[in-house]
């Protein structure tokens, strides 16, 4: 199969597009490429912290993380990555299967490398209008839509999944925060900031690089260098927690988790 990759455009223009699989056919390429995994190599191991940030993955254990015995056989190491297997045994009732830090946090900036590396398949799909919710029809029923998918996780920050940074196959792209096209009360204000200003994903298979700022309920993202998210707002969000990895069964890989404390 040949390679996919995908033209930076607005988030208009991705929610209005007929379907992602036209995208990948016109095969536009990507020229939003972040400075700093550009610059990094794709090497086994851990490349050294930024100033000012500490590591969160050695590469090769599991310091740092809880990986309780119920996880043996989900999250795994291999070749210098945290891996999601999709081949996970059946689940224990009242485990947790999300993958969090030992350690909690407060506010913070955290470096986090990600790809998704199902097998990208058409299939029908949920999408988000221009106000930030789904597309229903006069009975308010979603209206699905077929689109190029590959997988689907997030990251929790503060363990809490109201304050999800999303990591999915929308054509608005990854970034999105703490699901707020479910959340109806919201304003449309309210949910555009949540929502990413620019598609700035890579196509699939390909590795993607967030930073995430975390200052008391306001969350910024920038993905591959673009900046997506500014300065929304989490409600209800804990005052501190772990940064947790979203299970959700499809396969993902994470690597170069670096965090830096920031001043209150």
């Amino acid at each position: 199969m040949s390679k996919l990759t995908f033209s930076k455009a607005s988030r208009r223009d991705f929610i209005k597009a007929a379907s992602w699989s036209a995208l990948a056919a016109a095969g536009s390429s990507n020229t939003l490429l972040c400075s700093q995994a550009a610059a990094a190599p794709d090497s086994l191991g851990i490349d050294p912290p930024p100033a000012g940030f500490i590591p969160l993955f050695d590469g090769h254990t599991w310091a740092n993380w809880q990986h309780e015995a119920h996880l043996d056989g989900v999250w795994e190491i291999a070749d210098g990555v945290i891996r999601l297997r999709t081949d996970e045994p059946p689940r224990i009732a009242g485990k947790d299967y999300n993958l969090s830090t030992a350690k909690k946090d407060k506010d913070f900036a955290l470096l986090i490398d990600w790809r998704l590396t199902g097998k990208p398949v058409v299939k029908p799909h949920q999408w988000l209008m221009d106000d930030g919710q789904f597309h229903t029809d006069a009975a308010g029923k979603v209206i699905m839509k077929d689109n190029l998918t590959w997988g689907d996780s997030g990251i929790y920050v503060r363990g809490a999944r109201a304050a999800q940074v999303n990591i999915w196959c929308q054509p608005c792209g990854s970034g999105e925060v703490g699901t707020k096209f479910k959340d109806t009360e919201a304003t449309k204000e309210e949910r555009m900031k949540t929502m990413p200003s620019v598609r700035a994903d890579k196509g699939p298979g390909e590795w993607n690089r967030f930073s995430i700022t975390l200052r008391g309920d306001r969350v910024d993202v920038t993905l591959n260098g673009a900046d997506i998210i500014q300065d929304a707002r989490v409600k209800q969000i804990p005052a501190e927690g772990p940064i947790t990895l979203q299970n959700h069964k499809d396969g993902v890989e994470f690597r170069r988790i670096f965090i830096k404390e920031l001043d209150h």
